[in-house]
């Protein structure tokens, strides 16, 4: 591999720590930490108080990560035996390692969705009729917002809330994967309560776009709550001085995170519009968050060009004909007007 500077655009898990992060890290002492799994943290516990008053939830919950955020979530919200309803390309679906099934015990049902957005009326027609005794009660409906692979792709207010009557009116609760649901709100310039307060519970990464070096949130009621500790103590997610941790989120979540956002979603809609304009043999999706999807023509000798951009300092998550490239606070504008630099000179020596 070439010895050029790496220029990282496989996903924002890949930013690091920010100044204002280390430096918090280096001012906490002692009397900031306890034991977590007791409760007496108390860097975490004020993590977990911002981050249930940002969601419009009455309790929040630090976890390890966001795949186990999402399966604690549930696991409080299901019984063994019982159907949930997720997007076939969800990352519930696709990367969470049957998690639901194995450890939930839960039968799942995926629809398909162009975009992630589920339709009301073919949600109505995958219920199971509760009166039948062969078959699982469907008691829970996850969406994911915004939708990694649909590229960054948000579901609005009004949506979420036509999805929140029809799982109330059917007895069913409906979780959100937010693993980037700070995007959502800087996309539509909203309050992110906007796309939380209708949901029986709500996952989001603080190791996304916040640059966080690791841990996401759980956050609903506090009877949710009190059963997501228990969920997490049995799936090894307990932790005793978490404030080390919890102490970056916080940092993340009290600076200004819609202005590095929105700088992020920028970076994406310029490499977007360079990747579209350079050739008619790729199909590109402009993005409304920081995830750019593209894809090339079958002709395309994708190989060579994936092989060539990693040379040349550019790493993206490159899967046959399918791209995807994420922008993020760990690239300036410099390294995007680079990487467009990059992507039409190696465009333009293969198509």
């Amino acid at each position: 591999m070439s010895k050029r500077p790496i220029i990282d655009l496989r996903s924002d898990t890949v930013t690091k720590p920010t100044p204002d992060m280390w430096q918090a890290l280096k001012n906490l002492d002692n009397s900031h930490l306890g034991d977590d799994v007791y409760g007496e943290d108390p860097t975490v516990n004020e993590l977990e108080a911002r981050a249930a008053k940002l969601m419009n939830k009455e309790a929040a919950l630090l976890v390890t990560s966001g795949t186990q955020g999402n399966l604690i979530s549930l696991l409080c919200n299901t019984h063994p035996g019982e159907e949930i309803i997720i997007e076939e390309k969800s990352h519930i679906s696709l990367y969470e390692v049957g998690s639901a099934a194995r450890i939930g015990g839960l039968t799942v049902k995926p629809f398909k969705s162009p975009t992630g957005v589920p339709d009301v009326n073919e949600l109505s027609t995958m219920l199971r009729p509760r009166d039948d005794v062969h078959q699982p009660w469907t008691t829970m409906l996850a969406i994911e917002n915004t939708h990694n692979t649909h590229g960054g792709k948000v579901i609005k207010p009004q949506e979420l809330e036509k999805l929140a009557k029809f799982t109330k009116n059917h007895n069913m609760k409906l979780h959100i994967d937010g693993a980037r649901i700070f995007n959502a709100a800087v996309a539509l310039d909203s309050p992110v309560s906007r796309f939380t307060d209708q949901a029986d519970s709500i996952m989001f990464c603080l190791s996304k776009g916040m640059a966080c070096p690791v841990g996401s949130m759980v956050a609903g009621s506090h009877e949710f709550i009190a059963h997501a500790r228990k969920f997490r103590k049995m799936l090894g997610g307990g932790m005793r001085q978490a404030g080390v941790i919890a102490i970056m989120g916080l940092i993340a979540l009290e600076h200004d995170w819609r202005k590095q956002l929105a700088t992020d979603h920028v970076h994406a809609k310029l490499l977007a519009k360079a990747i579209q304009e350079e050739n008619e043999q790729i199909s590109v999706t402009m993005p409304e968050t920081n995830i750019i999807n593209f894809s090339f023509s079958e002709s395309a000798p994708t190989e060579e060009i994936h092989n060539t951009l990693v040379e040349k300092g550019v790493l993206g998550l490159y899967k046959g004909y399918y791209q995807r490239l994420v922008t993020h606070v760990g690239l300036s504008r410099e390294d995007i007007e680079k990487v467009i630099e990059i992507l039409n000179s190696t465009f333009k020596e293969y198509l």
